[in-house]
């Protein structure tokens, strides 16, 4: 269980995050949604531990700044694209922690070719990096997370460059994490899908917590629309999905 006590994040002067506390469920997603600037980044890098603090984040009890040997997978919206690396060799990384780079068991490769067919990348495997377009990259760097099979999956807006089919197809095959205990926490901006697959989700706005509950819970709140100034309608569909729209302004 990861437990966020009372965390605040400063750069300079300016307040990042403010009084931040929630509890992460294991085994469960967690979708951080907001308006830009909320700070869900922000929270992402701190769970990651890459984030100076002040408070307590702890993961099985210890605080993630100390623990170097947890294995957590983050996939950013803005990745530094390596020049000179096939996306098989890219995808690979993610085996590295535990077989070492260019040791590779035969188990890992046929997982990451699974992966590499599950993410529609296997007839690009020999392709370098760079040349993929914004969306292919994206499914690249979900692709490595997969294979590295973590305990916590940590997603930056992991639909952002991607069109409806490999949305759909890229949040099942995160979905499949769970059955396998997995932890997952994502920002998400498409409200909509985050009801869809997440079991919790986290409403930020301004450095803070807003709201957080059970997706059910939070998209029939009327705090989620506050949250966005009122700019947002929610819909329930006959089937009792329901669907989160903007509001057009005249």
């Amino acid at each position: 269980m990861i437990k966020i006590d009372q965390v605040n994040v400063r750069i300079g002067k300016r307040e990042i995050l403010s009084e931040i506390s929630a509890t992460i469920t294991p085994g469960a997603w967690t979708c951080l949604v907001g308006p830009n600037g909320a700070g869900k980044t922000s929270l992402l890098r701190v769970l990651l531990g890459t984030s100076p603090y002040s408070g307590s984040v702890t993961d099985n009890g210890e605080e993630v700044f100390q623990n170097q040997s947890r294995n957590v997978a983050f996939v950013p919206q803005h990745p530094q694209i390596p020049v000179g690396m096939s996306v098989g060799e890219y995808v690979m990384l993610g085996r590295a922690k535990k077989d070492g780079w260019g040791n590779e068991s035969k188990s890992s490769r046929a997982l990451v070719s699974e992966t590499l067919k599950l993410t529609g990348l296997f007839a690009m495997q020999s392709q370098m990096v760079s040349h993929l377009s914004g969306g292919e990259m994206q499914r690249a760097l979900i692709a490595r997370a997969l294979v590295q099979e973590p305990e916590l999956i940590l997603l930056d807006e992991p639909t952002s460059a991607l069109d409806l089919h490999h949305q759909i197809a890229i949040l099942n095959s995160i979905e499949i994490l769970k059955d396998r205990g997995v932890t997952i926490v994502s920002t998400m901006h498409d409200i909509t899908l985050a009801a869809m697959y997440a079991d919790h989700i986290i409403v930020m706005k301004q450095g803070g917590i807003l709201l957080s509950g059970t997706s059910q819970e939070v998209v029939h709140s009327p705090e989620l629309k506050k949250a966005f100034d009122n700019r947002i309608n929610v819909f329930t569909l006959d089937s009792g999905r329901p669907v989160i729209m903007p509001t057009k302004e005249n």
